[in-house]
């Protein structure tokens, strides 16, 4: 049995939103904390990590771990439907296998959605170790991005004690963000060791960029020629972590 209700969808909608860039289709987990997300994308390219908390929710109730295989293109085609005043009830009809999605506003509309079929996919464990830790609002990330996407199609980030890059060359242009230690917008610069200096793929950080709705600030770890890894996370509420493989010149 899983049942859970919603007041302001926006933040659920926004955090699928961040998912369905990358991901198409998957396994949420219904458990008595929340529901859980753990894919990779296709080309095992990146990794979503994804936890909307029961809290979030007015009400919510699971009775065991429950395991709903969903197409994410279906479930948010029901909730953009969704108006910001309705309520949105979600449950999981076990007889017929769907889920059911009522929104409850000036009028009561009804969808049910299928259940997936899915092979357990395999993800794979990620015990990484991150030499560099930034933690900088979401504006300020989503800047460096936009800057970098006029440039090429790849973003170098680096990092010393007391610094933060971002960085974007092409043939005959090239664009620098900088942020120091202390400055209006930087939570925290942390390094481990030597300077770290990382290149990685603007096609997917745009993607993983649609998280920064969730939170006012982002946390990026990575490290040279290393995974890097970005968590929005809004505590008690929402948190989606991506990893994303680096970019190593031949």
């Amino acid at each position: 049995m899983f049942k859970a209700t919603i007041d302001n969808i926006s933040k659920f909608k926004d955090a699928l939103t961040a998912i369905s860039e990358l991901i198409s289709e998957g396994s949420f987990m219904a458990k008595k904390e929340g529901l859980f997300f753990t894919a990779t994308d296709p080309t095992m390219v990146t990794l979503v990590d994804f936890k909307f908390m029961a809290t979030a929710f007015e009400t919510y109730k699971v009775d065991k771990d429950t395991e709903i295989n969903l197409s994410l293109d279906n479930i948010m085609g029901v909730l953009r439907r969704a108006k910001s005043t309705d309520k949105v009830i979600f449950e999981l009809d076990d007889t017929t296998n769907k889920l059911k999605i009522n929104l409850e506003g000036i009028s009561i509309r009804k969808f049910t959605i299928p259940l997936l079929d899915l092979e357990k996919a395999e993800v794979p464990e990620m015990n990484l170790e991150f030499p560099s830790t930034v933690e900088i609002t979401t504006d300020i990330f989503s800047d460096g991005i936009a800057d970098a996407s006029i440039i090429t199609d790849t973003m170098i980030l680096s990092t010393t004690a007391t610094e933060f890059q971002m960085l974007a060359e092409g043939d005959m242009s090239d664009t620098q963000m900088t942020v120091k230690s202390g400055t209006d917008g930087v939570i925290g610069i942390a390094t481990k060791g030597d300077d770290a200096k990382a290149k990685y793929s603007l096609e997917y950080l745009k993607k993983m960029e649609k998280g920064a709705k969730l939170s006012k600030t982002v946390k990026i770890q990575f490290g040279t020629d290393y995974p890097l890894k970005v968590t929005f996370q809004e505590k008690d509420v929402v948190s989606i972590s991506y990893i994303l493989a680096p970019r190593v010149d031949d």
